[in-house]
């Protein structure tokens, strides 16, 4: 396999909550509106030395409709996503189209390469990120190197069939994608995808001192629907410079009823309904423009992202004689990041060196109602306490970056940054506070023979908080409650990594990944005023991961066109417990993850066969009052029917838990609001997901 390396630019976004961010509009709209002139369609680089690339040629036994069908079916490689990450920074995602970042979070490379037809790709390279020259990139980076030269497009249908729901039949996307000969390429897709599953089964009350208390049947039902209209616009310049536009629409519909018929010993029979409802909107724009100045080249970035949640629980308790109870929860947040950011780089010191500078402005308006039903059946709703309030935070931080090689086969990246930081709350709990964290990395790429990539990298990190937990909450269908805590700061980190990446000729490729995690400010649950429990800061945590991804051909044993295709992650974390002061893990933080898929693409045929299993575990989460560990049992299994060319179509079909995986779940809650006191009692719940039956039928046009 050939191997070459691609130098790469940067793209960069930015975020925004529920009121316009005027300087990050403007930014948006200086950079939409410059000039542009009419050039012949870009050419397509050459690959350089030293990336393993992979042509079209080697995806066909896949038959992929676009390019992200043929990212996900590279060797050994594994997409990393943002999205919840502090700003938007240096890159962290690992995929380039062209050798640019995309400029988006929800709108992220993933998401645009689900726009463009796999026939526009010419080649994918894998490449150590730590030699690219982009900041923040290190370990395997993917450059899919795109030419869209005239309209195409893809569309797929995968209807669903749940045992324990009625079918999801809008289900599916289309997307497509175009160009110009004057430097305009365009792409965009729909995505209606409505959802539901259901849930039935058992739960045992036991208490304190070990007799069944109660013992319920209950069930759930879930649906809705999760509609996204996403897009692009670039413009690549005559003189090099290169504009792109990119704009997400999404909403999320969900309803939730669930039921439970209670037989509490020695006491009268009652029904308890739940409901949860909620419904978002969100609006995400991001836009960049790069172009050379001095002796450099100047990237300015803009992100915006709004988003309108509406939310709501209800809980009612029926009794032979009627309704005995009822509660319900609201909550109404309008919330939303901005973002501009500018980054140069230029030559100097025999490598590539970057000076970023980066805005940011978070907020969240959310407003909470306790409401209890009355007799006539309506429900009195009063703000919950220290449930309204309104949480921002203002941001500016600078870096300075280096990238270069220092010998045949190893190249460094480094980077030093500091951020200012403003979090103010005006309402419940209403505080201002400010702070200044330095942050950076070191990275270090190595290729001691042409089949191995080593990565290292040494970071210090700054995380990023979720608004919602600076006020109270509410909790009907476990009935506890969250205090709010108006001084919760931002995790931060000191993160070691390492990975290698081996190509093994004609068995495949291994990926192996590793990285240990001392934490400050860990965000947890802690004691909150005298008697509360809600989330706060742990001095300090330990965390470490590993985690394994590859393809291994079976070809070699005279399996012709089996193979194995493993993505396997394990975790573990260490705190003192703030209430015991014994260690235990974050609270449910991931422990593993991952899937295994046995493949046979049956030779001098269309046809595949494929199966395998998906794990999903956690630890338990530690209250002040309760411990609650969920879990899964037995692994999800699936199994894959597909033809590749029936009529021209890809078609697949898929069965699901056939071996009846059900979500189990285990509180233990304690006396007097304390953990440190005897067992009040345990709550044991089991219950089926049912089969599910999945049709994909996808085409291209």
């Amino acid at each position: 396999m050939k191997r070459v390396r691609q130098s790469a630019g940067r793209q960069s976004c930015a975020l925004r909550p529920g009121v316009l961010n005027l300087p990050a509009i403007g930014a948006l709209a200086v950079l939409c509106c410059l000039p542009a002139t009419a050039q012949e369609a870009a050419p397509v680089s050459r690959p350089q030395a030293d990336a393993a690339v992979y042509e079209p040629a080697f995806f066909a036994r896949f038959a992929p409709k676009t390019a992200a069908d043929m990212v996900l079916s590279v060797p050994g490689f594994s997409i990393s996503q943002s999205g919840q990450e502090r700003g938007f920074g240096q890159a962290r995602e690992n995929v380039l189209i062209n050798g640019r970042r995309v400029s988006g979070k929800s709108n992220g490379a993933l998401s645009a390469l689900s726009r463009i037809a796999a026939d526009d790709v010419v080649r994918i390279e894998i490449v150590d990120g730590a030699g690219l020259g982009i900041p923040g990139l290190s370990g395997q980076v993917a450059n899919v190197v795109v030419a869209v030269t005239a309209f195409s497009g893809s569309w797929a249908w995968h209807p669903e069939f749940s045992e324990n729901t009625g079918p999801s039949l809008a289900r599916g996307s289309l997307s497509a994608s175009g160009a110009t000969d004057t430097g305009w390429s365009w792409s965009a897709r729909l995505d209606p995808q409505a959802f539901g599953v259901g849930q039935e089964g058992t739960s045992r009350i036991t208490a304190g001192t070990g007799e069944v208390t109660d013992v319920r049947q209950e069930g759930a039902r879930t649906g809705g629907d999760a509609p996204s209209l996403s897009g692009s616009l670039t413009y690549e310049a005559p003189d090099g410079a290169i504009a792109n536009l990119n704009l997400t629409l999404s909403a999320l519909n969900v309803a939730i009823a669930e039921r439970s018929f209670r037989n509490p010993v020695g006491q009268t029979p009652l029904l308890r309904l739940g409901a949860i409802s909620q419904d978002r909107r969100g609006l995400e724009l991001g836009a960049d423009y790069a172009f050379d100045l001095g002796p450099g080249r100047l990237r300015l970035i803009g992100l915006q992202r709004l988003s309108e949640d509406t939310s709501g629980a209800r809980v009612e308790t029926w009794i032979a004689g009627g309704v005995a109870a009822g509660q319900s929860f609201l909550t109404e947040a309008d919330a939303g990041e901005s973002i501009v950011r500018g980054e140069y780089d230029f030559t100097a010191f025999d490598g590539e060196v970057q000076i970023a500078a980066e805005g940011a402005f978070n907020v969240l308006d959310l407003s909470s109602g306790l409401g209890l039903r009355q007799a006539d059946g309506t429900y009195l709703t009063a703000p919950l306490e220290d449930g309204t309030a309104r949480v921002e935070e203002r941001r500016v931080e600078t870096s300075l970056s280096l990238s270069r090689g220092l010998a045949e086969g190893v190249s460094l990246q480094s980077s030093l940054g500091v951020e200012y930081s403003q979090l103010r709350q005006t309402g419940a709990g209403g505080l201002t506070r400010q702070f200044v964290r330095p942050k950076g990395f070191l990275a270090l790429a190595l290729r001691p023979q042409p089949d191995l990539d080593v990565s290292l990298k040494l970071e210090r990190s700054v995380g990023q908080l979720d608004f919602s937990d600076f006020l109270a909450s509410v909790d009907l269908q476990n009935e506890n409650a969250q205090a709010g805590n108006a001084r919760l700061v931002p995790e931060q980190s000191w993160i070691a990594s390492a990975e290698i990446s081996r190509a093994l000729g004609p068995w495949g490729a291994l990926t192996l990944s590793a990285d240990y995690r001392l934490i400050e400010d860990v965000v947890d649950q802690i004691p909150v005023g005298p008697d509360g429990s809600g989330v706060g800061n742990i001095d300090h945590a330990r965390a470490w991961s590993v985690s394994a991804s590859g393809v291994i051909n079976l070809d070699p044993l005279g399996l012709k066109g089996v193979q194995a295709d493993i993505r396997w992650s394990y975790a573990d974390s260490r705190l003192s417990d703030p209430l015991t002061g014994q260690a235990r893990p974050i609270s449910f933080s991931d422990r593993q993850s991952g899937n295994v898929t046995l493949r046979w693409d049956i030779p001098g045929t269309m046809w595949t066969l494929a199966g395998g299993i998906e794990e999903r575990q956690s630890y338990p989460g530690y209250r002040l009052d309760e411990v609650t560990r969920s879990w899964q049992s037995p692994s999800v299994d699936f199994f894959v029917i597909e033809h590749k060319d029936v009529f021209g179509l890809k078609m697949r079909l898929e069965a699901i838990n056939l071996g009846g995986v059900s979500e189990n779940v285990r509180r233990d809650v304690y006396e007097d609001g304390r953990r440190t006191a005897p067992l009040a009692f345990s709550e044991e719940r089991q219950r089926g997901f049912g089969r599910i039956m999945r049709l994909y039928v996808s085409g291209a046009f």
